[in-house]
């Protein structure tokens, strides 16, 4: 959840995301939303987390979400 995100060995924030309608970055400082490597299409699956739960899902590529880059 975003109370640990930023204390667990990824150091995840919350930056919310960039609506695809409109540009605005929402909701910011309470969910985090980070994009896999996994593409289908239109779609991609990502990690999100909000105040009480973290999740995966699958969501428009259109959306703009956070990349994590991590060095091998």
């Amino acid at each position: 959840n975003s109370a640990t995100a930023a204390s667990s060995a990824m150091k995840f924030t919350v930056p919310g995301y960039r609506n695809n309608n409109n540009g605005l970055l929402i909701p910011q400082g309470t969910s985090g939303y980070y994009w896999s490597s996994t593409v289908s299409g239109t779609t991609v699956r990502a990690l999100c987390f909000t105040s009480t739960a973290a999740f995966t899902g699958s969501y428009d590529r259109a959306l703009g979400f956070t990349v994590r880059c991590l060095k091998d």
